[in-house]
């Protein structure tokens, strides 16, 4: 850019150099849209996959449906139609001398190809054909293919009445040279293919091939559908998709935890200090409450609510282990069951019905009795499993904040679990009463857009954001494996926040 001053003014010249970089930062997009689209075809094959183990069984449902629909439609809606055909070859000649041609070259040939099918619907070849049959409406319906770069044409009748097909194909090989004759010349037809009287319909269909048809029309569409859901299906599921709709950092990706088959009929609980998990999923965790521990000493916060967009997708059993690892260090730490409509925490700590926040604005004791201490764990714990139905006049409380303000000075960290911010108000009230919020993003589970909506209504209070997780994160799910981002170059106590941690297989299966 160089800039010229003329008198009051400031001339800008561009140079062509800007234009040059214009030019190669286009071909660098196209050439990331390409890659963008090779990526997009990838994920929307492993969408379609995923819908398709899921919903398999709505393809199988309408396999059967049209297998059935097809073959009670054929069995009583069925028209048996008949078809009468004729191949002939073309002369082209001097009718007066007798002299035809039956030789043709590519004119001839694209000529016939052209006009003998606009002959056939001409009105002055239905009137003809109407006026030699002597009916005033055609039973049926004429058409005609030429072969390529020949002079052969097929011409076949469509009718319900196998002899109306009949008579109406030799009336049409009768008057066609004549109605021609204007548009082709004089013209001779040679038979080769003498027509017949059909004896059996055309499109008539068997019993199992109308079941196959069906089923076949059916499980296409069924595919169809699922197809459709996958192409409209745009979760979240890498740390780049997340960056499209929030600058929040991704603190740590949590792998997703297997249980053995016979082990799945009952709900498991997962606590990081069982020594049976995966190493990566106890590592991840631990990453995690390191990275949350320094982020809050430099905020000087102490109060952390966890929250998430939808249920299921990991907060609670996240909870209960990051309070946990708290409490394996020596720190004094309280979590808070925040989700009074379904309380859980009591039921995955193992623990019976003890004191809950409603109780802490029905009952008039002070901050430290209500509380009780998990000798298992370590860690203190307010929760009920009594649901509370109406629970925003209890939340909204002078004394929950009292309450929480004391627990505060009493306690090395408090960690509040919210219901779904996405459902309730519940968690933006808690949000006020925090210091920091940590946001639980369940790999594949949400889509994009109510990921932001969810972190955009928790934004809007005076919690600061320290970053979200991923919960429940495959290994093959990006190529930031755990053999790539594990213990080499970025690994445990050595990568920094803005960098993204990726662990392999595992994962948070409860809420």
């Amino acid at each position: 850019m160089l800039f010229i001053k003329s008198g009051s003014r400031l001339v800008i010249v561009m140079k062509d150099m800007k234009e040059d970089r214009d030019m190669k930062e286009d071909r660098k997009g196209i050439k990331n849209r390409e890659d963008e689209i090779e990526i997009d075809l990838v994920l929307l094959f492993k969408d379609f996959w995923k819908s398709f183990t899921r919903l398999w069984w709505v393809v199988l449902m309408l396999i059967f449906l049209g297998s059935g629909g097809f073959f009670a439609y054929n069995y009583f809606g069925y028209e048996p139609i008949y078809e009468c055909g004729a191949t002939f070859t073309v002369a082209t000649g001097d009718g007066e001398n007798g002299s035809y041609n039956f030789y043709y070259n590519s004119s001839t040939a694209d000529q016939l190809s052209k006009t003998f099918p606009y002959i056939l619907d001409s009105n002055f070849f239905r009137s003809t054909l109407l006026e030699r049959l002597g009916k005033d409406r055609l039973n049926g319906s004429i058409t005609s293919e030429t072969i390529d770069n020949s002079n052969m044409v097929t011409m076949k009748v469509h009718s319900p009445n196998p002899q109306d097909a009949r008579e109406i194909l030799d009336v049409a090989l009768e008057i066609y040279p004549e109605t021609a004759r204007f548009v082709l010349g004089s013209i001779q037809f040679n038979l080769l293919d003498e027509p017949e009287t059909p004896t059996k319909p055309y499109n008539q269909i068997g019993t199992r091939q109308s079941l196959v048809l069906g089923g076949g029309v059916g499980g296409l569409l069924g595919m169809f559908l699922l197809g459709l859901s996958a192409f409209f299906r745009k979760t979240v599921r890498t740390p780049e998709e997340m960056n499209k709709i929030t600058s929040l950092r991704c603190l740590a990706s949590v792998p997703q935890v297997r249980f053995k088959a016979r082990k799945k009929k009952k709900k498991q609980k997962i606590f990081v200090l069982d020594k049976r998990l995966s190493h990566s999923y106890r590592e991840s965790l631990k990453a995690l409450q390191l990275r949350l521990e320094n982020s809050m000493k430099k905020n000087q916060g102490k109060v952390l609510l966890i929250s998430s967009t939808d249920s299921g997708e990991g907060k609670s059993t996240l909870a209960v282990n990051l309070g946990e690892l708290f409490a394996a260090q020596g720190k004094k730490v309280l979590l808070i069951d925040g989700d009074l409509r379904k309380q859980e925490d009591a039921e995955i700590i193992g623990i019976r019905d003890g004191a809950g926040l409603q109780d802490v604005v029905i009952e008039d004791k002070e901050a430290t009795e209500m509380v009780q201490k998990i000798k298992e764990n370590g860690i203190w714990f307010l929760g009920s499993r009594r649901p509370v139905k109406q629970p925003a006049s209890i939340l909204s409380s002078f004394r929950v904040r009292e309450f929480i303000l004391a627990m505060k000075e009493e306690m090395d960290y408090v960690i509040i679990d919210t219901p779904p911010c996405e459902i309730f108000q519940d968690a933006g009230i808690l949000a006020d009463y925090a210091d920091n919020i940590l946001y639980v993003v369940k790999y594949d589970y949400v889509s994009q857009r109510r990921v932001w909506e969810g972190i955009s209504f928790l934004g809007g209070h005076s919690a600061k954001f320290l970053g979200y997780v991923f919960n429940s994160y495959p290994e093959f799910a990006s190529e930031y494996g755990y053999g790539r981002y594990g213990y080499g170059k970025y690994g445990y106590g050595r990568q920094s926040y803005g960098k993204r941690k990726i662990y392999g297989e595992g994962g948070d299966e409860n809420d």
